[in-house]
């Protein structure tokens, strides 16, 4: 369709008037419900999925950033009963990363957790095991965006903890109609996983997915990713309820070599 292969190279304003042309001008605070073949969803994905490919080298060869990681306790009703860790971390070009806070202190050196929100590798194993449908066009600060809602294949096989964890998820997601990449992403788990090779001694049963990311100088960059998860665990000795946040900041441009 003529619609879905040229919208990369039209300016906003231009988007939103064809948006108006095949959908009609939605009401102050609604969004346009529409009908669109399954491929459509699919054409999407994959033509994200190649922006974000492309994207990340030039995140790591040409930008220095911070990244704020911190672990919450959370209780039954998901408030905070305390925080258990904070990390700050200097991410350098080439993507050297040099733990430079931890617990409100100064450190030098330390191991950094390892832990980590790698948005390639959950991208594609979406692309992989789940089904995508484009289900409204929704305007977010004078922007459009396709939402996408996706759900597992049915008797997909998935390998590896991070492929094993997105089989068990559905979501929705923004992508921005003009760039092509995820401005938000919303996961929740839909059942329990327990690796084999824990024998028993650790159970995952919550692993919801809060993600946000912006652009600076032209290049797509993480804002916040947010992680509530549960699981059992023999070595911590039960039931763990918790938060984890990535919080990242004070991006800048780095000059070339």
């Amino acid at each position: 369709m003529f619609f879905e292969k040229n919208t990369s190279m039209m300016r906003p304003a231009a988007v939103a008037a064809v948006l108006a042309l095949l959908f009609g001008q939605p009401a102050l605070g609604q969004t346009p419900e529409i009908q669109v073949d399954a491929s459509t969803g699919e054409f999407i994905i994959k033509t994200v999925l190649e922006k974000t490919t492309e994207n990340e080298p030039l995140k790591r060869e040409q930008l220095t950033y911070k990244r704020v990681y911190d672990v919450y306790n959370l209780n039954e009703n998901e408030q905070v009963l305390n925080r258990a860790k904070e990390e700050v971390v200097l991410i350098e070009p080439g993507g050297r990363e040099r733990l430079i806070e931890k617990d409100n202190k100064p450190v030098r050196g330390g191991n950094v957790s390892g832990q980590k929100f790698n948005l390639l590798t959950v991208f594609k194993a979406l692309v992989k095991l789940h089904d995508f449908l484009v289900i409204r066009i929704e305007m977010l600060e004078e922007r459009p965006y396709y939402v996408i809602s996706f759900w597992p294949k049915p008797n997909q096989k998935s390998s590896g903890d991070v492929e094993n964890v997105i089989v068990r998820s559905e979501g929705v997601m923004y992508v921005d109609i003009e760039k092509f990449y995820i401005k938000r992403l919303s996961a929740r788990t839909l059942r329990p996983y327990s690796p084999w090779r824990a024998l028993g001694g650790f159970t995952l049963s919550r692993a919801d997915i809060e993600m946000v990311q912006e652009e600076f100088s032209g290049i797509v960059v993480m804002s916040s990713v947010t992680i509530t998860d549960r699981y059992w665990s023999l070595t911590r000795g039960g039931t763990v309820f918790e938060k984890q946040t990535y919080a990242y900041k004070d991006y800048r441009l780095v000059e070339p070599r």
